[in-house]
């Protein structure tokens, strides 16, 4: 049977992580975040914080080319989901203002061909309240809290404009299915989400 590249996005605190992990132990899928040399450098540099717009956003878009090449490796071997993709940093950067999309979208346009495109996005919402206890009761338990997740908590209107940017992103990578995680326990998001996306890739 065909591999199948899903992503999963969506603001902090939607479920990705919890989604993610339960797909790939019954699909054996094998899933990708951001290499980890990307994620260090982003936290040592404090790129979200101190770096300029520009390079932030393409330091943003090689790490996800390098990420398309080794999705597209796998995907000759198994099934694969990432956790974020291509709309996630887009989307950071449009929700905080630091870039308009009409801007993201042009600088992005010639690289989209080389991207290995996903056969569907699936799309996590839930209301700000919910985000942000999720947010809180995860920081608590690892004692850390990014500065993502910090403006989440601080700003609803940042929370909705990031959402509905990362929609927007991405539909311009594939047919996009969403799921509201608000009312859902982890062990129902599971199961929403399966049967959202079973259908639809053959699974």
């Amino acid at each position: 049977m065909p591999t199948k590249f899903l992503v999963i996005e969506g603001c902090n605190g939607v479920g990705k992580s919890t989604i993610t992990e339960y797909l790939n132990a019954r699909t054996d899928a094998l899933s990708y975040h951001y290499p980890p040399e990307f994620v260090r450098f982003r936290r040592e540099v404090h790129l979200d914080e101190s770096v300029a717009p520009l390079p932030r956003l393409v330091y943003y878009l090689a790490a996800t080319l390098h990420l398309s090449d080794l999705v597209r490796a796998r995907l000759t071997q198994s099934h694969v989901v990432c956790d974020r993709y291509l709309a996630s940093p887009l989307s950071l950067m449009i929700g905080e203002s630091a870039i308009e999309e009409t801007e993201a979208r042009r600088l992005v346009e010639p690289f989209l061909s080389y991207l290995c495109m996903p056969d569907l996005v699936l799309l996590l919402t839930a209301k700000h309240g919910v985000a942000s206890a999720r947010i809180h009761k995860r920081s608590l338990e690892s004692g850390m809290l990014t500065p993502v997740g910090r403006r989440m908590l601080e700003s609803e209107e940042f929370f909705h404009r990031r959402e509905n940017a990362c929609r927007q992103m991405s539909m311009r990578l594939g047919p996009v299915v969403e799921l509201d995680t608000t009312n859902l326990s982890s062990e129902e998001m599971c199961n929403s989400a399966w049967s959202l996306l079973a259908p639809k890739l053959d699974w």
